[in-house]
């Protein structure tokens, strides 16, 4: 299955301590592999599609919403 990054802007996210419960969240949502969370958003690296009603169920539990999604292209290097 192909990794995936995804930069996810959040709304809601107005402390620190929210920093740390949506990091906390974004562990329960499959195939996410890890989560670079900031009060900005969240930079997600994730195994094969990413399961939206999953996300939102878990940014919802940790008093958050998503504003937007950008999946990064991948690129091949060029030697």
């Amino acid at each position: 299955m192909p990794r995936q990054r995804i930069h996810v802007q959040l709304d809601g996210l107005v402390a620190v301590h929210a920093v740390r419960a949506v990091w906390t969240a974004l562990g329960a949502v499959p195939g996410v592999l890890s989560a670079e969370v900031t009060m900005q958003g969240a930079v997600l690296e994730v195994e094969g599609d990413l399961d939206r009603p999953a996300l939102d169920a878990a940014l919802d539990a940790a008093g958050v919403s998503v504003r937007s999604i950008r999946v990064e292209a991948r690129v091949l290097p060029i030697l």
